[in-house]
């Protein structure tokens, strides 16, 4: 196991972020099908409050999660993306 800039060879993916997402009106169900066909995602949860999805994402690299982000905004349906990496996890 080794560490490059920016890159961890070997284990699980390392880094994580959530993903809000705000959807137009009536758009929620087709933006749900389409984020079934992208890599990258743990889970996906809807939601009430600011936003209506929350996802899960967990990659390799910062410019995977740019891709993943650039991805799921040309989503038809998607009003506004707010990203979010995970800077420690806490089990309970």
């Amino acid at each position: 196991m080794y560490i490059t800039p920016y890159i961890f060879h070997g284990g699980e993916k390392v880094i994580k972020a959530y993903i809000l997402i705000r959807t137009y009106v009536g758009k929620l169900e087709n933006v749900l099908i389409e984020m079934k066909k992208l890599n990258n995602i743990e889970s996906v949860a809807v939601v009430t409050g600011d936003y209506d999805i929350i996802v899960k994402a967990r990659v390799d690299v910062l410019e995977d999660l740019m891709e993943l982000t650039d991805k799921i905004q040309l989503i038809d349906g998607i009003k506004r993306t707010t990203t979010s990496v995970i800077e420690k996890e806490i089990t309970l």
